[in-house]
């Protein structure tokens, strides 16, 4: 039986829209997928999700159907390599001298009619010859994640739902080696036919049943993380003042374990934090007892309501029989570095010149070189709208470390017990208004040498700003269409071995794709979206 709430008879106004929203989001059970209009699976409905897989085949799109306008939301797997090499003839037309509209001729593509609506030289490029698959979710997605098996071979999608509420999951290909990159199979494997709404088995957290402690996931999943090895992931519940942990058995299946309802209010995004290689070689030298190593992952949250960035730790309690993993708030960082500083969103962590340092030791496990890299913070950015801004700071690592006398020796000797990270806030770059979501990336340079950037999304000004952390400036400000939102990096090498990157934002408010150059080497195109994927479709409300 359908439900009204997903389902609504009329378009909505925009009070009615929120109305609507509310309610199903206040209510566990609103959404319901046996009846109603199901999801176009050709096409982007309210994209609030974008990933690149590791191998650069696959773009997995989220699509939210936030207006309630069909039974639920969907999840599409793109054929990234085959799009790629049907758009980029037009930044390299345009900087060989080719005009825009013969650029456009070369993609098979008519000159724009709407450049208001969706920026660029040409028309949009038709998404359904490039969909590998589709599959169906819940309403309201909010995100997504991949994580990928170490030792591999092993790939999951991860997709909090907050109408379900859940969070969906998928097996998808793992394309890290050139044997899978040659064969993509675009697997979006949730239990269901192609096209079909995921089984319950993939909708994490709604049945307690199976779970250890018999919980439910909590209502309003949005931010999400994973660890290195992808065995935890911690995402935020924006009404609920809590945070879950999932545990990914790579043999199994995943499944809810723990969640803290401790925290501040409006915890939004997640970012993990990586573990630094000098604890993996200290725990290598096999210290037991007083002298084994204790170190706990961390996932850093951020808030819409307090001025703070949390740190979360993961707790594997390996120790116990039946092992139940749980999350404790262990520290709490305030921000200073504006009058408010509240309203937090997006955060994003900068780990190259500590693990440039770590490869660069020639025994992966020498614990004195790696203690010389872990000294090294990582960079952190946060998107601030109290006031509109782009945070900057660093994450540094304090180690545990005490002096050991072996028997028979007689000097003692350093042995490091663990670590912990601290978060610190010191610099701010003024943004525009609805700053958001927070991605890093590589641009290529003048030279053809890939580059760190920061990219701050503000969703009102319709303005993706481009922050160069080396010069500490805003580069360039990338002007988008209406309702940027979820952005993702796609940034490689060709067979030829040039280096490329582009940008692909997902307009949340208009429901389709912008693809933006990122190769200062094309300066008529760098920082311009050259073209847009997917017809736009402004809301119901504004036809």
């Amino acid at each position: 039986m359908r439900s009204d709430c997903t389902h609504p008879r009329r378009p909505l106004s925009r009070v009615g829209l929120g109305l609507a929203a509310l309610v199903c989001l206040g209510a566990v059970g609103c959404f319901t997928d046996t009846g109603g209009r199901a999801p176009a699976a050709s096409r982007l409905y309210f994209p609030t999700g974008l990933v690149v897989s590791a191998g650069r085949t696959t773009l997995y799109i989220a699509n939210s159907d936030f207006d309630l306008r069909y039974s639920g939301g969907s999840v599409l797997a793109v054929d990234l390599q085959t799009m790629r090499a049907a758009l980029e003839v037009i930044p390299r037309a345009i900087a060989d001298g080719t005009s825009a509209t013969d650029a456009c001729a070369q993609a098979a593509l008519a000159p724009n009619a709407s450049p208001w609506l969706n920026p660029g030289p040409c028309e949009p490029a038709p998404l359904d010859s490039w969909i590998g698959s589709a599959s169906l979710v819940g309403a309201f997605a909010s995100g997504m994640t991949l994580a990928y098996q170490p030792d591999g071979p092993g790939a999951r999608l991860f997709v909090p739902v907050r109408g379900d509420p859940s969070i969906t999951y998928f097996d998808v290909q793992d394309d890290r080696t050139p044997q899978q990159q040659a064969a993509p199979t675009f697997q979006l494997n949730c239990g269901a036919a192609p096209e079909d709404f995921c089984d319950s088995s993939h909708r994490l957290g709604q049945d307690p049943d199976r779970t250890l402690r018999g919980i439910q996931l909590p209502a309003d999943p949005l931010g999400i993380a994973a660890n290195a090895e992808g065995t935890a992931l911690v995402t935020a519940h924006e009404t609920q003042a809590a945070a879950s942990l999932l545990v990914n058995d790579w043999a199994g299946i995943p499944w809810l374990s723990y969640f803290t309802s401790s925290l501040p209010t409006g915890p939004t995004e997640v970012a993990a934090i990586p573990e630094p290689a000098v604890i993996r070689a200290a725990r290598a030298l096999g210290g037991t007892g007083e002298n084994a190593v204790e170190y706990r992952e961390g996932f850093a949250v951020t808030f819409q309501g307090s001025a703070e960035v949390d740190v979360l730790r993961y707790y594997a309690d390996s120790g116990s029989v039946p092992p139940r993993p749980y999350i404790v708030r262990a520290s709490a960082y305030a921000v200073t570095t504006n009058t408010s500083n509240v309203d937090s969103r997006g955060i994003a962590l900068v780990d190259d010149a500590r693990r440039s340092c770590e490869s660069s030791c020639a025994d992966p496990l020498d614990v004195v070189c790696q203690k010389a890299c872990a000294a090294i913070p990582l960079d952190v950015y946060m998107a601030n709208r109290n006031p509109q801004a782009l945070l900057i700071g660093q994450i540094t690592t304090e180690l545990d470390t005490k002096l050991v006398t072996d028997p028979g020796a007689t000097a003692p000797h350093e042995v490091i017990l663990g670590a912990t990270d601290k978060v610190t806030f010191f610099d701010s770059v003024p943004l525009s208004y609805g700053a958001s979501r927070i991605k890093t990336g590589k641009i290529i340079n003048a030279s053809g040498v890939p580059e760190t950037r920061i990219f701050a999304v503000c969703f009102d000004a319709r303005t993706v700003f481009v922050y160069d952390p080396k010069a500490h400036r805003v580069e360039m400000a990338i002007r988008t269409g209406r309702g940027p939102h979820a952005v993702a990096v796609d940034s490689g090498t060709r067979s030829d071995g040039d280096p490329y990157s582009y940008l692909y934002v997902g307009h949340f408010t208009d429901s389709y794709l912008g693809v933006v150059d990122l190769d200062m080497r094309r300066p008529l195109t760098y920082g311009q979206m050259f073209a847009s994927v997917g017809t736009p479709n402004p809301p119901q409300e504004s036809k």
